[in-house]
């Protein structure tokens, strides 16, 4: 008997008619042929099963052998061949060997000249080549011989899509889900040739269920068919990446992998995920592994750029865009990275420009007409009107590029275009909505964002800021002669007006540094809690459309979010943050937004006055003897992409003292020169350059060698230890006589809850040196576990040393002191940790308590605004602040301390009613009006302070505000006799 002939066997016709004449070269196959001939299928299935799990040198050895057998075997089993061919010609392709792919399809088509599906396979390799002329031509023989070939009818609708044929590409793509409904295939590569183009069909005429449809029965039916097709879990963890899906696609790229850990495209799609997560970092490590399987990964090199160009690093991001370029040079993703760093590079144009060079797409090769002085930019935009008058896809990814670089009039004009060449994208709806948000523009972004959840309902990002948009209509407005803000008007009523007042009293002093007023106003919004979500996820959900971003505050340079200060557990100084971000406002716009981000968060930081936070000196201390600096190149890179929460600090730290040096190196003009110099769109090299006369690596040197003097200024921050525990004990167990090792080894061990080995280390070294300061805290620390402060501090006394103390030892012994009540001996301990370690907080908070319990006001004072400046969150001292000067009847400067208490917790009564009674021995009634207002705003019972009201309004002349008053006292207690009086008066 003759071999079974499959279902889908590709037998020549000419070998089914030898068959027919000569049926007995069949018939007596030998049964060791046909042996052989099952050993060639299981093979086969071998080297598939390799190939899909990402084993591919395994699957080629396996090919070699199977080919090796067919080649003896006789007839030639081509349907076997077949599959080989195929095999091969797969791995080329995942592995970036396309050349070799095509020669094999080229050899295999002088055999086979009108194979429908070699010729479609060919189509799209030349199609990913960029060679689209050969991709058409062998996409319409394939056609030609079998009009229902799914892989070239897909080519074809990219090849439209990229010569401008829009209204032909969408027809090509609707084929798929027309050829579904009428065929029913089961088998997995045509279902997943059908879930892609049905897929596009889908994005372009924003059919939703056809994604549910694609995600839900499709790719689980090519996985049934086919468990090992990675291919089908990775289309749909593509599909809810684009929506912002991330936990769910997450989960398909994981599945993909299970299959195929050699499957690179999956870890370029991770890698884009990590990016949008800010793990930059991570992202790095998946590419160069996508790269490492697949040199020649398009999407790998073009994520590699989009790298680059977060970074700064314009020229790395160009040479990245032109590996990808001599791999296909009409790919439109590649063209728009191109087109992004020459803009970067060369200067972004203009809207005018842009307009001139889109304006008329027939005429596009005329060079002079688009722009008289031929630019790289304009070159290239030419050139791809010439081949594809409709590039969308071009535009839209060039738009993100420069949105992304806070091009936004460009980004804006991009996206308008975009949606003129190619409505049916939902893309271009959605980044133009979003980009309205960032410019402020919130009933363009309304309307925009609407029309793109209508075209993409799943779109997480989409949904969040319009649920933020809905949250933001809810919100009262104040609109000031430069500012407009908007606020939870029952929640943050006191907080807005407050803000409005703030942001127009330090408006004009912002204009005078900067030189600059930014045109039209500025529109601040402050988020509250609502709708059971948090004040952070909404503010988070506004900047980025996604409920989680670092900041307290954010600017894009048009418009300033925030949390409201009100919703938060750590109390910070609003008023800080809002000048922090407007300076961003002015920094930005004023540079067209080509001011490196150290530079401006340098300018902001600076600008909130306040001494430099405690985080930042501790990581002064650890970082710089370590000569762990950032260069300015890195510094950008750190605030997008930080890998801690330390790591962002520092980048604070290290701006902020960069322009601290560039005063007292350079002069107090040194920053308006340099910001002028960014104004003119220099680069940062070229801008050091003209503004101090030495190039980028000298300023540097020079930079760091400040770094060091300021690092060795700041005495007794923790630092951790350079040795390790098991080092240490090493150490110890080879030079027990070593007191200091004993003494750091005991402590440790105390860390570790290892006590009583702690206890005999610890002894015996206070035996040979009770001066050993980690062996005396060892064991005073284990005489407070049984509450024993005599013990401790008889232990600790020998180790201090007055010239050179310990700080962790100096302040246990003071706080001991402090709990005893004995304030004389504490005070000399305190004053000798503030002379040697001025920079922290601690000293000075135990000296305003040492003040404070001896009556001393003076020093008290003193103290206080010291520890305000060190810390501008530090409401308590501020309102002890205004005591003191309430009591010395310092009006003035028990004012100013009870508005400064205002910008950390504006909803403080008792400091409203304080502002409000000083201001009246001021004779200022109308702050002390605006005062009781929002106190009764905050206290609606306080009758007193009612009253007073009323009588403020009476004797300002306002009697109808103050009968006003004077009714609603009445109604709370109708018996109130000063109220009655009052009112009789009227």
């Amino acid at each position: 008997m003759p071999a079974p002939i499959s279902k889908n066997s590709l037998l020549s016709f000419c070998i089914i008619t030898l068959l027919l004449i000569l049926p007995s070269v069949t018939c007596d196959l030998s049964a060791t042929e046909r042996k052989s001939s099952k050993t060639i299928d299981q093979l086969i299935k071998s080297a598939y099963e390799h190939k899909q799990h990402g084993r591919y040198a395994e699957a080629i050895e396996v090919y070699d052998a199977a080919e090796k057998q067919l080649s003896d075997t006789s007839p030639k089993l081509k349907d076997l061949k077949w599959q080989i061919l195929l095999g091969r010609i797969d791995i080329a392709t995942l592995t970036g060997e396309t050349a070799q792919a095509l020669k094999r399809i080229h050899s295999a088509l002088e055999q086979i000249p009108d194979q429908a599906k070699l010729h479609a396979i060919a189509g799209k390799l030349y199609y990913e080549t960029g060679e689209y002329e050969k991709a058409d031509t062998h996409v319409t023989r394939a056609l030609s011989l079998n009009s229902d070939d799914p892989l070239a009818h897909l080519i074809q609708a990219h090849l439209l899509t990229d010569s401008g044929k829009i209204e032909e590409a969408n027809e090509a793509y609707r084929w798929f889900v027309r050829y579904y409904n009428r065929t029913q295939p089961e088998d997995s590569e045509t279902l997943m040739l059908i879930a892609e183009g049905a897929t596009q069909y889908a994005r372009w005429n924003s059919v939703s269920q056809i994604f549910n449809f694609v995600i839900n029965t499709l790719c689980p039916d090519a996985l049934k068919a086919d468990p090992l097709a990675w291919e089908s879990s990775y289309l749909s963890g593509s599909i809810l990446q684009e929506k912002y899906n991330r936990p769910q696609a997450a989960k398909e790229f994981s599945s993909a992998l299970k299959i195929n850990s050699q499957a690179a495209i999956v870890y370029v799609a991770l890698a884009r995920s990590a990016i949008e997560a800010h793990e930059f970092d991570k992202s790095i490590k998946l590419i160069e592994k996508a790269l490492k399987i697949n040199p020649k990964l398009i999407e790998a090199l073009l994520l590699q750029c989009d790298l680059h160009l977060i970074n700064g690093h314009y020229d790395k991001a160009l040479k990245t865009a032109e590996i990808a370029f001599t791999i296909n040079a009409r790919n439109q993703s590649v063209l728009a990275r191109i087109a992004a760093c020459y803009s970067l590079l060369d200067g972004v144009p203009d809207r005018a420009k842009l307009a001139l060079l889109f304006e008329d797409p027939e005429d596009a090769g005329n060079t002079k007409k688009a722009n008289p002085d031929a630019t790289r930019f304009t070159t290239l935009i030419t050139k791809l009107l010439k081949q594809n008058p409709k590039p969308g896809y071009f535009l839209y990814e060039l738009g993100q590029l420069l949105e992304m670089k806070r091009q936004f009039s460009f980004a804006e004009y991009a996206y308008l275009k975009t949606k003129e060449m190619m409505p049916q994208l939902s893309g271009p709806k959605t980044s133009l909505g979003m980009l309205y948000m960032q410019m402020g523009k919130t009933d363009l972004a309304l309307q925009t964002l609407n029309e793109a959840f209508k075209a993409d309902p799943y779109h997480v990002r989409v949904s969040n800021m319009r649920k933020v948009l809905g949250v933001l209509e809810s919100y009262g407005l104040i609109a000031t002669e430069h500012f407009i803000i908007r606020y939870d008007s029952k929640a943050d009523f006191i907080l807005g007006q407050y803000m409005a007042e703030y942001l127009e009293q330090i408006y004009p002093e912002m204009v005078k540094q900067f030189g600059y007023e930014p045109p039209g106003k500025t529109q601040f919004e402050i988020y509250h809690n609502a709708k059971g979500l948090g004040a952070h996820q909404w503010f988070s959900a506004r900047m980025i459309g996604l409920p989680w971003i670092q900041t307290i505050g954010a600017s894009t340079g048009a418009v300033v979010a925030l949390t409201s200060p009100t919703t938060m557990n750590e109390p910070f100084n609003w008023a800080a943050v809002l000048k922090h971000e407007l300076v961003h406002v002015f920094t930005l716009q004023q540079t067209k937004y080509k001011i490196p981000h150290w530079f401006t968060e340098a300018l902001a930081v600076r600008s909130e006055g306040s001494a430099r936070p405690q985080k930042f000196n501790q990581l002064l201390a650890e970082r710089v003897p370590k000569n762990e600096i950032y260069s300015l190149d890195e510094l950008d890179g750190v605030f997008v992409r930080p890998k801690s929460s330390n790591n962002w600090n520092f980048a604070y730290c290290q701006s902020l003292l960069c322009a601290e040096f560039m005063v007292e190196e350079f002069g107090e003009d040194s920053l308006k020169n340099l910001l002028s110099a960014y104004q003119k769109q220099l680069s940062t090299p070229d801008a050091i350059r003209q503004c101090f006369q030495i190039d980028q690596q000298e300023f540097e040197k020079r930079y760091h060698r400040y770094l060091q003097k300021i690092a060795n200024s700041l005495k007794g921050y923790e630092t951790k230890s350079t040795i390790s525990f098991s080092d240490l004990r090493k150490q110890y167990e080879q030079d027990q006589n070593n007191l200091d090792i004993a003494g750091q080894y005991a402590y440790q061990l105390l860390r570790l809850r290892k006590k009583q080995k702690a206890r005999e280390i610890a002894l015996d070294v206070l035996s040979k040196n009770p001066k050993q300061p980690q062996a005396a805290l060892t064991i005073a620390r284990l005489e407070l576990l049984s509450e024993d402060m005599k013990s401790a501090t008889e232990v600790l006394q020998p180790a201090l040393n007055s010239k050179s103390p310990d700080p962790e030892l100096l302040e246990l012994v003071g706080k001991l002191l402090l709990k005893q009540n004995k304030f004389q001996e504490a005070l000399k301990l305190y004053q000798m940790g503030h002379s040697k370690y001025p920079y922290q907080t601690k000293w000075l908070e135990g000296l305003a308590q040492i003040y404070h319990s001896m009556d001393d006001s003076a020093n008290l004072e003193s103290t206080l605004i010291k520890y305000v400046h060190l810390d501008p969150a530090n409401n308590k001292s501020m309102k002890i602040l205004m005591q003191l000067f309430l009591d010395q009847q310092k009006y003035e400067n028990a004012l100013y301390w009870g508005q400064q208490s205002l910008y950390v917790d504006v909803l403080d009564p008792e400091i409203h009613q304080q502002i409000a009674e000083t201001a009246l021995k001021l004779n200022q009634t109308d702050l002390a009006i605006r005062e009781l207002k929002m106190l009764l705003h905050l206290d609606v019972e306080n009758e007193a302070m009612r009253f007073l009201l009323a009588k403020t309004l009476f004797d300002s002349g306002n009697k109808k505000e103050a009968v006003v008053e004077l009714d609603r006292l009445l109604q709370q207690n109708p018996n109130h006799v000063k109220a009655i009086e009052l009112k009789k008066k009227q």
